[in-house]
């Protein structure tokens, strides 16, 4: 599960950063932008990344918890399903003599 959030994230920013390049170019003065501009802009980006990561981690450890959750109840309808099958083997037997 973990590895799919992962690839997801990985993907939106595989196809957000070429996007954002584009716009940057197509906005640029035909002039190169200043070297601090350029590293405004890295930081900026890398903030992003780490809170992009941040974020996915987050939703991976809620997903891995809901999975437990899910396992836990999994596991109680089986054995309610089980009681129930009693029961009625239960009831059964004697039902059948009269």
């Amino acid at each position: 599960m973990s590895f799919r959030l992962t690839s997801l994230a990985l993907c939106i920013a595989t196809v957000a950063m070429p996007a954002w390049a584009g716009q940057q170019l197509g906005a640029a003065a035909p002039a190169a932008a200043p070297k601090a501009d350029a590293e405004h802009r890295v930081a900026s980006k890398s903030a992003e990344v780490q809170r992009l990561q941040h974020d996915v981690a987050s939703q991976e450890a809620q997903s891995e918890q809901a999975d437990r959750k899910m396992e836990q109840q999994d596991r109680a309808i089986a054995d309610l399903q089980h009681q129930l099958e009693a029961l009625k083997t239960a009831k059964a037997v004697p039902g059948q003599g009269h």
